[in-house]
């Protein structure tokens, strides 16, 4: 029983020290000093796919997407990475590549991510089986773009 508690400590501490590795990672990938200068929403829509697929913003606005599908949604930025963002990431991390990339986003929630560098932000939105589909399918990628000015 003593190694099985020292076993499941030492899995907790790993565990831990993962996450904040992680959190730390996207914390040093973040400019608190950048101003937000407003925000852009792009629904996630079961009928409609994306909506709008492409939009243009200013530097430090932030993009929010609203997942209201039935399935849960990822989003991939594909060509031109996104490297740095202002304030508060919502459902977004850093990958292995130094890169943004979401969570796996649940029907209802959210994810945002302020851009600050200029250029085009092309974008792969992968969505998970649907919850209430009888034969559980993945469904087609959805693509959109962002455009910052």
């Amino acid at each position: 029983m003593k190694h099985l508690t020292t076993a499941t400590a030492v899995c907790v501490c790993l565990m831990l020290l993962a996450v904040c590795s992680a959190q730390a990672q996207t914390d040093a990938k973040v400019d608190p000093t950048q101003k937000i200068k407003g925000h852009q929403v792009i629904r996630i829509d079961k009928m409609t796919g994306l909506n709008p697929k492409l939009v243009m913003v200013k530097s430090g606005t932030t993009v929010i997407w609203m997942n209201h599908s039935q399935s849960l949604a990822e989003i991939q930025f594909r060509g031109k990475a996104v490297t740095i963002a202002c304030k508060n990431p919502t459902n977004f991390v850093v990958n292995e590549e130094g890169s943004f990339v979401s969570n796996r986003i649940p029907q209802g929630a959210v994810a945002s991510l302020c851009f600050i560098d200029k250029g085009t932000y092309n974008y792969e939105l992968m969505r998970g089986p649907r919850s209430s589909a009888a034969v559980k399918t993945d469904l087609p990628a959805l693509h959109g773009t962002i455009i910052v000015e």
